[in-house]
């Protein structure tokens, strides 16, 4: 029923067992989807799924929960996915949801029981457990405050009600596996990148004075719907000096001759996401609007050559830091003695950062690059006195002997 791709069952059975095996002795694993939210009125807000639900069911719809526990008692309750049948009422209104059938054959799971029998099942298996590993929200990016997830309210009541069990974190072990990204996962990327390719091709001929910034991110959405595809974040439509607004997307002004127009979106396609950004001309351009752009695609092939397994982010940022510090004092935009990390004045956000089901995906910057991450690139240029943003950002796969441009396809200075 779903208009995007789909992975087939056996990867998430494959991912399951991953995570069974590094489960502590004596641990069960729960992971919840996660749950409608309310809009105003009778609406609800568009549902996002959990990430790491999706990865181990690739069951998209809300209210449900996963259970692993390798040393169950009998083999049928190892693994049980608890879901939420369609009643007549929501088949009348909101049409096809999965039955537990249909949740079986997605998901793999053998054993697939009505989210009413969970209470029941718990109770039955609780004296088997010395523990529970939960997820919680542990991104290293996540700065917008806590909210109560179904995880939480879990943990409150499992210390409740059963205080001598103990508490485990399945953030930590579903990081290191998310990383690492399988070849259907790969090709599912790679699939989100082609689409973002070809939504930059369509908009090229809007490149041109007078047209509106949402024009071009109409002309975007377009591509991306027609090719089963969403966009995975609001996209960044900025001309001129609203590139230095790290995340604009009010994307409402008309462009102008001579200014550069900063274009950042990815595709999400199957779930999993791409994420490329250009800076193209509007004609005619001024010399040294062209001598920053450039520069910024010399410092994109100097971080790619960097890039290798065993390497951090941060460590990455850093090398990258110190060669933007000397080019930037070379072509004058910062003094012959600035202080160390003057650059950051200019270059304010990170380097790069982890891909795959989310934007800004799982994973530590400060632990080593292993093969199979996709990482992006995105150095940058922001003079905001010159009324000039740049950015050049590309996908990148760590492979055993650097990286792989995942979007080479699409040229840095493209408009140029």
């Amino acid at each position: 029923m779903f208009r995007h791709p789909t992975l087939p069952s056996h990867f998430f059975a494959q991912n399951r067992r991953r995570l069974a095996a590094q489960l502590p002795p004596g641990t069960a694993a729960v992971v919840f989807a996660n749950e409608l939210l309310p809009g105003e009125a009778d609406t609800v807000l568009p549902f996002q799924q959990s990430s790491n639900y999706f990865y181990l069911t690739g069951i998209e719809t809300p209210g449900g929960l996963l259970w692993i526990y390798p040393e169950a008692p009998t083999q049928e309750a190892q693994e049980v996915l608890f879901i939420s049948p369609p009643s007549p009422e929501k088949k009348l209104w909101e049409g096809w949801s999965y039955g537990l059938e249909e949740a079986h054959a997605r998901s793999g799971v053998a054993s697939v029981k009505p989210l009413s029998d969970w209470p029941s099942f718990w109770r039955r298996m609780v004296s088997h457990l010395s523990g529970v590993a939960l997820d919680f929200n542990e991104h290293e990016r996540q700065n917008q405050g806590f909210s109560v997830s179904p995880a939480h309210r879990f943990a409150r009541r499992l210390q409740q009600e059963f205080p001598a069990h103990s508490l485990h974190r399945l953030a930590p072990i579903l990081t290191r596996l998310r990383m690492v990204k399988s070849p259907e996962e790969i090709q599912f990327i790679r699939e989100a990148i082609h689409l973002t390719i070809e939504a930059y091709h369509t908009l090229l001929p809007l490149l041109q004075e007078g047209t509106f910034e949402y024009e071009i991110e109409a002309e975007i959405i377009h591509t991306f719907t027609r090719g089963r595809g969403q966009a995975a974040f609001p996209p960044i439509i900025a001309g001129g000096a609203r590139a230095c607004i790290l995340h604009y997307t009010f994307n409402s002004q008309p462009l102008r001759a001579g200014e550069l127009v900063l274009v950042d979106i990815g595709a999400k396609l199957g779930f999993y996401c791409a994420d490329l950004t250009r800076t193209l001309p509007i004609s005619p351009l001024s010399p040294p609007s062209e001598t920053y752009l450039r520069w910024v695609a010399e410092v994109q092939e100097y971080a790619q050559k960097q890039l290798r397994p065993g390497i951090t982010l941060d460590a990455w940022q850093r090398e990258v830091g110190m060669y933007m510090q000397e080019c930037l004092q070379q072509i004058g935009v910062l003094p012959p003695q600035a202080e160390p990390l003057a650059y950051k004045k200019v270059f304010p956000h990170g380097l790069g950062h982890f891909l795959g089901l989310d934007v800004h995906d799982v994973g530590s910057r400060y632990e080593p690059l292993p093969v199979g991450a996709v990482v992006t690139c995105e150095p940058g240029l922001y003079l905001p006195n010159q009324g000039i943003g740049i950015r050049i950002e590309n996908d990148l796969l760590i492979t055993e002997h650097g990286c792989e441009n995942l979007s080479a396809a699409l040229p840095d200075l493209l408009g140029l």
